[in-house]
């Protein structure tokens, strides 16, 4: 009887770290074969001149709406992809509701992201003979960049935000893949996005257990070295409030950096308009919560 209980209790065991796992469909998969030399740069530019007041949920959908226009005209177009990507993850982090909604925008944000980074033709044949893509970034460069950022990015947030504490503890594989990511820009251009990489390298060392090297005091240290490569990217003051000063009952950080972010412009941050508005509009709602 013993035996039988031990044995049934493996299999649940076995059962629920498989349904626990979390596998993520290849970008590549969804490219269209065809290439174009079709011109999309009007197209790109109408785009960009929407991203410097969009302010709603259906101005972040227009952009999508017209990237994707450039999308079907050149699918190759590396810009037009990660911009696509950067814009689902927003649609995720600031409009979606509920965590089924938020689950299909990241995982929409993390396929356009590969996408973007199958342009590139060393990548793509390095994933097509069966490369990891953390391996095979090591061929990525520079015109890469954004998509490889977005891509890890749009990981974090789904990590965090769409899996129960029981399924992260399955999943950490997503937080450790991402630091190859991290550690190949790194290379490219350490600054990137305002400090992007010194950010997400805190909210790792805030994630991962103290036992697989998280560390609060290393994670402060990232924040602030993400502050002063990119003091005008509003993002770093409102992550070190929300993830690490929230956490470790910061009360007089926390209380400063979001009055700080909430009073800024969206016009002048370091994101484009419709991310600033989401970091101000948040601060200003975790403020109102203190009152």
């Amino acid at each position: 009887m013993k035996k039988n209980y031990l044995g049934s209790l493996f299999l649940i065991c076995i059962l629920l770290f498989v349904s626990s796992c979390v596998s993520f469909s290849e970008g590549w998969g969804y490219m269209s074969p065809r290439k174009s030399a079709s011109t999309t740069q009007n197209i790109i530019e109408e785009a960009k001149a929407m991203e410097k007041t969009a302010s709603t949920k259906e101005d972040v959908e227009k952009i999508i709406v017209t990237y994707r226009k450039v999308e079907a005209a050149d699918p190759y177009n590396c810009f037009a992809l990660w911009k696509i990507g950067n814009y689902k993850l927003l649609l995720g982090a600031a409009y979606a509701d509920n965590r089924k909604e938020k689950s299909y925008y990241y995982k929409e944000a993390i396929k356009y992201c590969e996408k973007a980074m199958f342009t590139n033709e060393a990548f793509r044949k390095a994933v097509l003979d069966g490369m990891d893509i953390t391996e095979a970034a090591a061929f990525l460069t520079i015109d890469e960049i954004d998509a490889m950022g977005y891509w890890y990015t749009a990981r974090f947030y789904y990590f965090k935000e769409c899996l129960s504490p029981f399924r992260r503890s399955f999943n950490t594989r997503i937080v450790r893949d991402n630091n190859e990511i991290i550690a190949r820009i790194d290379k490219l251009d350490p600054n990137w996005a305002g400090g992007g990489n010194y950010f997400s390298r805190g909210l790792y060392y805030i994630a991962v257990p103290e036992r697989f090297g998280g560390s609060k005091e290393r994670a402060a240290r990232e924040f602030d070295k993400a502050i002063e490569v990119g003091p005008q990217f509003y993002v770093n003051r409102w992550g070190r409030a929300k993830y690490l000063y929230a956490l470790i009952g910061n009360e007089q950080g926390y209380l400063e950096d979001l009055k700080w972010v909430a009073s800024q412009d969206p016009a002048k941050g370091g994101n484009p308009h419709a991310w600033n508005l989401y970091f101000i509009n948040d601060a200003r709602k975790m403020l109102a919560e203190r009152e």
